[in-house]
């Protein structure tokens, strides 16, 4: 995987070339999320993310944003996410110009029309209902303030009905001045790339508008012990659905990737034990997985269940048998290998397209401020270990498991 770093009008631009495929992406990533937000102003760069959609200069209305890119056949789409947005379309090659037109016009010359903002707010608090009625989105939500506390850590990215309908222009206009910045993003271009000198002269030309300097901090991070070990709220649902999590690694950690592979074994695909012993052999589930998700500010270990809520309480005690099996080291070399095979298949197919691609590279750029190779990747799995597996499975003892459920 080739990629190249370039200053553009003084902001920091990705070339992935991927000659072998037939689309490119343009993807833009910003540290904007709620760590940069205060309760009063909570779920407002998930608000901004809507809100650009609704029309800069050259292309003034939602429907001519839409347009634009639906006359070529791209893929157009934003997300807020737990560390960054993200904005980004894919299309032919043949279209990439146009591509840059759009996501340069709606970034950096947004209006934010009044009657668009009040409209949106609907749209954004229906958002929030919808997730109030899915109930892993809600679970997460739930466990996410119970495990980090009321804070820009704990709180959810899409912010309180309440605040979503006071924002005003102003407070949008501050926040994209405050954080839509050249030193607070990223550019990536990743695919099947014909003339590279054309599309730097045209970032160049689309974003050197942007401010120069971000002008608010993220929130430093404290840890925060729940006072409680197992909490729950009730939402009437077929099912108990849980989240039980422990304390895992951050990205500047080396030790993440035993932990992945440890999140694999435990429960990270059919084979695993968890699949195999509570949803095959006891029939307890119909959704089950564990994992390892690592942050710049914390990493942690989630096990994820649906489960028959009759016999939650048996379901719940035998998910912690298999906990502790892998938590008292019980995992042989084959099990692990399988682990390690699975964790770099995975990876591999994980980068195929261009948009996976420009994910993969973007995210890691904006965040940890360096690129690391497929290959680099794929040799610190290799580079992991039994021992260094059974080293950390002490993570996993009770008396590190926070447990939370909706019922």
């Amino acid at each position: 995987m080739k990629h190249e770093i370039k200053k553009i009008a003084e902001v920091e631009v990705v070339f992935a070339p991927m000659p072998e495929v037939n689309s490119v992406t343009i993807e833009i990533f910003v540290k904007a999320w709620s760590n940069y937000e205060i309760r009063e102003n909570n779920g407002i760069s998930h608000f901004l993310e809507h809100m650009f959609f609704k029309g800069g200069k050259k292309f003034p209305t939602p429907h001519s944003v839409a347009q634009a890119v639906d006359q070529f056949g791209g893929s157009f789409n934003a997300y807020t996410g737990d560390e960054y947005a993200g904005y980004f379309v894919k299309c032919a090659p043949d279209y990439i110009h146009q591509a840059i037109e759009v996501l340069g016009d709606m970034l950096v010359h947004a209006q934010f029309p009044q009657d668009e903002m009040e409209r949106e707010k609907g749209v954004v608090i229906q958002e929030l209902k919808m997730y109030e009625d899915i109930p892993q989105r809600l679970v997460n939500n739930k466990r996410k303030q119970f495990f980090y506390g009321d804070n820009c850590y704990g709180r959810s990215i899409i912010g309180t009905e309440e605040n979503i309908k006071k924002f005003t222009r102003e407070d949008l206009f501050a926040h994209k001045e405050n954080l839509y910045t050249k030193d607070n993003l990223v550019i990536v271009v990743a695919g099947k790339i014909i003339d590279q000198k054309a599309l730097e002269d045209q970032i160049a030309n689309e974003f050197w508008p942007l401010p120069e300097k971000k002008k608010i901090l993220v929130t430093p991070y404290s840890i925060h012990t729940p006072a409680k070990k197992h909490d729950f709220f009730n939402k009437k649902t077929e099912q108990n659905h849980l989240i039980i999590s422990a304390r895992g690694f951050s990205l500047s950690q080396p030790e993440r990737y035993a932990a992945s592979l440890l999140g694999v074994i435990l429960g990270g695909n059919m084979s695993s034990r968890l699949f195999q012993q509570i949803r095959e052999k006891k029939w307890l589930c119909y959704y089950i997985s564990a994992s390892h998700s690592a942050d710049s500010f914390d990493g942690l270990f989630f096990i994820k269940a649906g489960i028959e809520k009759a016999r939650f309480e048996f379901g719940l005690q035998a998910i912690k048998e298999e906990i502790k099996k892998i938590a008292d080291g019980d995992i042989s070399q084959e099990e692990f290998d399988k682990a390690v095979s699975y964790m770099k298949g995975k990876t591999q197919m994980g980068i195929e397209s261009s948009d996976e691609c420009s994910d993969f590279i973007g995210s890691q750029y904006l965040i940890e401020n360096k690129i690391e190779t497929l290959d680099q990747i794929l040799e610190s799995y290799q580079k992991v270990t039994l021992s260094d597996l059974k080293n950390i499975c002490h993570l996993l003892n009770e008396e590190n498991l926070f447990i939370y459920h909706i019922e």
